[in-house]
Protein backbone atom coordinates (compact mmCIF):
# COMPACT_ATOMS: atom_id res chain seq x y z
CA UNK A 1 0.00 0.00 0.00
CA UNK A 2 1.51 3.18 -0.98
CA UNK A 3 1.13 6.68 0.77
CA UNK A 4 -1.75 7.86 -1.82
CA UNK A 5 -3.88 5.08 -0.82
CA UNK A 6 -3.02 5.09 3.12
CA UNK A 7 -4.37 8.74 3.26
CA UNK A 8 -7.58 7.77 1.36
CA UNK A 9 -8.38 4.77 3.87
CA UNK A 10 -10.76 5.52 6.83
CA UNK A 11 -9.70 5.54 10.12
CA UNK A 12 -9.74 1.37 11.88
CA UNK A 13 -10.16 0.52 15.02
CA UNK A 14 -6.73 -1.11 15.25
CA UNK A 15 -4.85 2.01 14.94
CA UNK A 16 -6.73 3.35 17.79
CA UNK A 17 -6.57 0.39 20.05
CA UNK A 18 -2.99 1.30 21.40
CA UNK A 19 -1.03 2.65 24.63
CA UNK A 20 0.32 5.25 22.59
CA UNK A 21 -2.52 6.09 21.12
CA UNK A 22 -4.38 6.98 24.13
CA UNK A 23 -0.97 8.55 25.36
CA UNK A 24 -0.54 10.80 22.73
CA UNK A 25 -4.26 11.91 22.49
CA UNK A 26 -4.17 13.00 26.43
CA UNK A 27 -0.64 13.80 27.06
CA UNK A 28 0.76 10.88 29.03
CA UNK A 29 3.36 8.25 28.67
CA UNK A 30 2.36 4.72 27.28
CA UNK A 31 4.03 2.90 30.61
CA UNK A 32 1.82 5.35 32.67
CA UNK A 33 -1.11 3.45 31.51
CA UNK A 34 -2.51 -0.11 32.45
CA UNK A 35 -5.62 -1.52 30.23
CA UNK A 36 -8.37 -2.22 32.79
CA UNK A 37 -11.87 -2.83 33.67
CA UNK A 38 -14.19 -0.43 35.43
CA UNK A 39 -16.95 -1.73 37.56
CA UNK A 40 -20.15 0.48 38.13
CA UNK A 41 -22.71 -1.09 40.77
CA UNK A 42 -25.68 0.77 41.33
CA UNK A 43 -28.60 1.15 44.51
CA UNK A 44 -29.64 -1.73 42.86
CA UNK A 45 -26.60 -3.96 42.96
CA UNK A 46 -26.65 -3.72 39.14
CA UNK A 47 -23.34 -3.88 37.59
CA UNK A 48 -22.14 -3.09 34.55
CA UNK A 49 -18.73 -3.07 33.68
CA UNK A 50 -16.62 -1.16 30.76
CA UNK A 51 -13.39 -1.54 29.01
CA UNK A 52 -10.86 1.64 30.06
CA UNK A 53 -7.17 2.78 30.20
CA UNK A 54 -6.17 3.06 34.55
CA UNK A 55 -3.79 5.73 35.14
CA UNK A 56 -0.53 3.40 37.08
CA UNK A 57 0.15 6.60 39.68
CA UNK A 58 -3.54 8.15 39.80
CA UNK A 59 -5.33 5.04 40.81
CA UNK A 60 -8.69 7.67 41.18
CA UNK A 61 -8.77 8.63 37.13
CA UNK A 62 -9.06 6.23 34.03
CA UNK A 63 -9.43 7.23 30.35
CA UNK A 64 -13.21 5.59 29.35
CA UNK A 65 -12.48 4.85 25.99
CA UNK A 66 -15.36 4.94 23.95
CA UNK A 67 -16.61 8.43 24.96
CA UNK A 68 -13.22 9.61 24.49
CA UNK A 69 -12.60 11.23 27.78
CA UNK A 70 -10.73 11.34 31.31
CA UNK A 71 -13.08 10.44 34.07
CA UNK A 72 -12.78 10.06 38.28
CA UNK A 73 -13.84 7.05 39.63
CA UNK A 74 -16.50 8.18 41.32
CA UNK A 75 -18.81 7.03 44.65
CA UNK A 76 -22.22 8.89 45.16
CA UNK A 77 -25.86 7.94 46.20
CA UNK A 78 -25.36 4.27 46.43
CA UNK A 79 -23.61 3.82 43.52
CA UNK A 80 -19.85 2.49 43.84
CA UNK A 81 -17.27 2.72 41.07
CA UNK A 82 -13.94 0.70 40.87
CA UNK A 83 -11.27 -0.35 38.50
CA UNK A 84 -9.13 -3.31 37.97
CA UNK A 85 -6.36 -3.91 36.28
CA UNK A 86 -7.07 -6.52 33.16
CA UNK A 87 -5.51 -8.20 30.28
CA UNK A 88 -6.50 -6.60 26.85
CA UNK A 89 -6.94 -9.52 23.95
CA UNK A 90 -7.62 -8.35 20.17
CA UNK A 91 -10.49 -10.62 18.87
CA UNK A 92 -11.84 -11.49 15.58
CA UNK A 93 -14.64 -8.83 15.97
CA UNK A 94 -13.49 -6.47 18.51
CA UNK A 95 -11.07 -6.18 21.87
CA UNK A 96 -11.73 -7.76 24.93
CA UNK A 97 -10.92 -7.01 28.59
CA UNK A 98 -10.45 -9.82 31.37
CA UNK A 99 -9.61 -10.03 35.05
CA UNK A 100 -10.65 -12.93 36.89
CA UNK A 101 -14.27 -13.84 36.36
CA UNK A 102 -14.77 -9.82 35.11
CA UNK A 103 -15.15 -9.43 31.04
CA UNK A 104 -15.64 -6.39 29.47
CA UNK A 105 -15.65 -6.17 24.92
CA UNK A 106 -15.91 -3.02 22.71
CA UNK A 107 -16.84 -4.04 19.10
CA UNK A 108 -15.09 -2.85 15.91
CA UNK A 109 -17.79 -1.15 15.14
CA UNK A 110 -18.64 0.49 18.51
CA UNK A 111 -14.89 2.10 18.19
CA UNK A 112 -14.87 3.23 15.00
CA UNK A 113 -18.01 4.85 15.62
CA UNK A 114 -16.98 6.70 18.51
CA UNK A 115 -13.61 7.93 16.77
CA UNK A 116 -14.91 8.46 12.94
CA UNK A 117 -15.34 11.89 13.43
CA UNK A 118 -12.49 12.78 15.67
CA UNK A 119 -9.43 11.99 13.55
CA UNK A 120 -8.62 12.91 10.05
CA UNK A 121 -9.35 10.77 7.16
CA UNK A 122 -10.13 11.04 3.90
CA UNK A 123 -14.20 10.28 4.63
CA UNK A 124 -14.17 13.44 7.10
CA UNK A 125 -12.38 15.63 4.63
CA UNK A 126 -15.17 14.77 2.10
CA UNK A 127 -17.95 15.24 4.56
CA UNK A 128 -16.45 18.57 4.99
CA UNK A 129 -16.44 19.86 1.62
CA UNK A 130 -20.12 18.59 1.26
CA UNK A 131 -20.89 20.91 3.99
CA UNK A 132 -18.93 24.10 2.81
Amino acid sequence: MNKKERKNTPIRAVQIMKKEFFANRFGVKPRELAWGIIISQNENSEKDLNAALLFKKDKNLFIDILNDKISPLINICGCQTTAVKATFNRTRCGYSFKSGDLKAFISKEELEKAYHNKLFNQDLAAEAAKLQ
